[in-house]
């Protein structure tokens, strides 16, 4: 939390714990009290929403510049979705208690909790016209940009398998997409590895989706992909 006056984030500092945070650690669960709020310093955070079948579609990405929990800072100990890692990394954690506890003293923290809430505002109603009006393809490249851009690598490990579910829609859909990128040489895919070889293209391929969002992150943010909202050193 490095952008937070001294007194504020030393107010928090020795409540701050280091975890690792490995793929598919689920950081909140459906009508389950949050108990913990999880700050990434690298890594890849996917809320999904669920169906009473047990399926799920991902509805939004966070990455180091925000954090986990975020209905518990407004009051809301509980959420109808889950919230997990799906993509390995490390951070640190707080219980939830203490970091709505100087959220409500107002300051730099309440202002940069607000920021990050408007911007998964952004990222899910954008999400919702996504997922109604266009392609597999289009959405396919629009959530492999977002990732690696929440990532910050242009490597993800994940199985096409997982993206199908994220996408909500058939692996075998997915499978075909995925392969047309391959072969254009947009995206190399080896053992629930993929790695983003031509951006340009691949942001060439994808929906206005994408850039919504991203002009949203660099305006509101107003700076470059290395900061973070609220990262801990």
């Amino acid at each position: 939390m490095r952008q937070l006056p001294n007194a504020e984030y030393e107010a928090l500092a020795r409540f701050l714990v280091p975890v690792d945070l490995p793929l598919s650690k689920q950081l909140s669960e459906p009508n389950q009290t949050i108990e913990y709020v999880y700050f990434p310093n690298y890594g890849l955070i996917s809320t999904d929403a669920l169906t009473e079948k047990g399926e799920s579609v991902e509805v939004g990405l966070i990455g180091r510049e925000g954090f986990s929990g975020l209905a518990a800072l407004l009051d809301q100990p509980q959420m109808s979705h889950m919230v997990l890692m799906q993509g390995h990394g490390e951070g640190l954690r707080i219980r939830a208690s203490i970091l709505r506890e100087q959220f409500l003293k107002g300051g730099m923290l309440q202002k940069m909790v607000h920021t990050f809430a408007y911007l998964q505002l952004v990222q899910t109603a954008q999400s919702v016209l996504c997922n109604r009006l266009h392609t597999v393809d289009e959405r396919l490249s629009r959530w492999l940009l977002s990732s690696a851009d929440r990532m910050e690598s242009e490597t993800l490990n994940l199985t096409q398998e997982f993206l199908a579910q994220m996408l909500g829609a058939q692996r075998s859909t997915v499978t075909v997409a995925a392969g047309a990128l391959q072969r254009e040489g947009v995206i190399g895919y080896t053992r629930g590895r993929i790695q983003i070889l031509n951006r340009p293209k691949l942001e060439a391929s994808t929906c206005e989706c994408y850039g919504i969002v991203r002009s949203s992150y660099e305006r509101v943010l107003q700076k470059n992909r290395d900061d973070s909202l609220l990262y801990v050193v």
